[in-house]
């Protein structure tokens, strides 16, 4: 790196030889009036010759100026830590299964935080089967552990905040992470309770869509175009899809899964549906209507209806039939040749994500759009737990994470050169002879950090940060962002609740019930206290409207 003295001393020296060559102009100009026609015309070139030894001089001093300019750029943003370095221990999710390198990564981004913000982390990684029992157990032998990602049930941020297994970490946020604050505002309000901070939200597109993914090569075996498929758009017409699939492909299962918890399905159309707030309950018992009454969820009609068509599917053994037992995501079973299809929760580029993910070219088309809520918002993240025994390096770390660009792309994207390559368009891509099925490392973009920092990946152009941050700004938002529920006050009724969710989510998630089963679930939840959960949830939402009210 050039120090400002060095640059200084540049300047300088050519600066003296510009004004001695500029001297030696002067005088060769004023002997002209006595001297022969040679001698004229000597001192012409000589002329010639010193205007462009400035000219060069002069650009020379001009790229000096420039790379100085760079790198004193560089070394303003990038100032050297000169106190101890803290070490933390961090648990993470591995959402594709493709961290086996985890321990690279970690010594890469390291290799920054060190020097930038004096912290050096540990960094390990479970899958989504393997993570709650994981982390349930590292926090209850009260392991240091001081970042950990937020999942769902007993790892999501309603049961640790309930279970107080994670950090108030607002004041650090304010000392240690303004940058984050400011950046994300309100958004943050996703992750509070009773106006303090227990964790961070992802930044990213929170404007998502429910899609439906299909294999494009198993859409051809059947005679489906693209143009076709993408036509797609009432349910009956994605039916007759799964019947000529299980003809001609009994080895896999039509589809493997359905998503769009706040989406209930109220007609044929695709466009026929009703997204609503479910206020961030994790245990399916809440629905909220635009004007903030709560009711129970599986008494809802829509919620039946829409139940019922999964189960249409199961019954016909066009959903993957092990879904009821399985810790298996949908990508991952298409990944494993498992489904032609599924529908889930995602954002823009969701092709070329699903494509990354299970290795199969995908074609999506939207069946619901979901409202902007504190779910969505509330949607994986990471926290401090109570177990931390560096916060403060923790919520650094954080910082740095949501503001480093150097640093989100290691932890999305892996090793530069081995892990992806960047492409002359900004896009991020596989190297030569690298495939989602043999890259060392390789997540998402959306699960941990900053989204709108990340290199966007091949095929959704250069500009994708900007697009999704502009659906972001369009995206209708819930009245009710913002608000989260104190489920501190009423923890044996999480206790319960958690214990009947756990029990029949996958089954009736997925069409996996019968009308006995189904009404023995409505049953236990009732036995469980939903009536007193859902009475604490409205009188909360209820103080939230006032105070928002009084504050307008």
């Amino acid at each position: 790196m050039m120090k400002r003295g060095k640059l200084y001393g540049i300047l300088a020296a050519v600066l003296a030889g510009t004004m001695l060559l500029a001297a030696c102009d002067a005088a060769g100009v004023a002997s002209t009036a006595t001297a022969p026609a040679e001698a004229v015309e000597e001192t012409a070139e000589a002329v010639e010759e010193t205007a462009e030894a400035v000219e060069e001089a002069a650009e020379e001093t001009a790229e000096a100026v420039e790379e100085a300019a760079e790198e004193t750029a560089e070394a303003a943003a990038e100032e050297v830590w000169e106190g101890d370095i803290d070490e933390i221990k961090i648990l993470l999710i591995d959402e594709r299964g493709n961290s086996q390198s985890i321990g690279s990564i970690a010594d890469a981004m390291n290799e920054i935080t060190e020097k930038t913000i004096g912290v050096k982390a540990d960094i390990q990684v479970a899958s989504f089967g393997d993570y709650n029992t994981q982390l349930s157990l590292m926090l209850s032998a009260g392991e240091g552990l001081d970042i950990c990602s937020l999942a769902f049930g007993p790892t999501g941020f309603t049961s640790l905040v309930a279970n107080g297994q994670v950090m108030d970490i607002t004041d650090l946020m304010d000392e240690y992470a303004p940058e984050t604050v400011e950046m994300m505002g309100d958004y943050l309000n996703a992750y509070t309770v009773n106006g303090r901070q227990y964790a961070l939200p992802p930044y990213r597109n929170y404007a998502s869509a429910n899609y439906l993914i299909m294999r494009k090569d198993l859409l051809e075996d059947i005679g489906y175009t693209e143009e076709q498929a993408r036509a797609i758009h009432t349910w009956s017409e994605l039916e007759d899809v799964y019947v000529k699939m299980a003809e001609a492909h009994p080895e896999l299962a039509p589809t493997a899964g359905v998503s769009g918890a706040t989406v209930l399905y109220t007609g044929e159309e695709f466009s026929d549906y009703e997204a609503f707030d479910s206020l961030g309950d994790g245990f399916g018992a809440v629905y909220t209507d635009t004007e903030g009454n709560v009711s129970w969820l599986p008494e809802n009609e829509d919620y039946v209806t829409t139940e019922n068509l999964w189960r249409k599917w199961y019954d016909n053994k066009w959903m993957y039939q092990d879904m009821i037992i399985t810790d298996d995501t949908s990508t991952e079973i298409m990944k494993a040749g498992g489904t032609f299809s599924f529908i889930t929760i995602s954002e823009m580029g969701v092709e070329t994500s699903k494509k990354e993910a299970t290795g199969y070219e995908v074609i999506a088309v939207e069946t619901s759009n979901n409202k902007i809520s504190s779910q969505f918002v509330g949607k994986f993240g990471l926290a401090v737990p109570i177990t931390a025994e560096e916060p403060e390096a923790a919520v650094r770390w954080l910082n740095a994470l949501y503001t480093d660009a150097r640093l989100t792309n290691l932890l999305d994207w892996g090793i530069e050169g081995r892990d992806y390559v960047l492409l002359e368009s900004g896009e991020a891509a596989f190297p030569e002879g690298v495939t989602s099925q043999n890259v060392e490392y390789h997540e998402t973009d959306f699960f941990n950090g900053n989204y709108f920092l990340a290199h966007p990946w091949e095929g959704n152009g250069g500009n994708f940060r900007q697009e999704a941050y502009d659906y972001l700004m369009a995206a209708e938002i819930s009245p009710f962002l913002g608000f989260q529920a104190d489920q501190s006050e009423i923890p044996n009724l999480m206790t319960q609740l958690s214990a009947v969710y756990e029990k029949w989510s996958k089954r009736i998630g997925c069409g996996g019930f019968n009308d006995e089963e189904f009404e023995a679930y409505k049953s236990e939840q009732k036995a469980a206290g939903v009536d007193d959960y859902l009475a604490a949830y409205q009188t909360q939402l209820d103080a939230w409207k006032a105070a928002m009210a009084e504050n307008e």
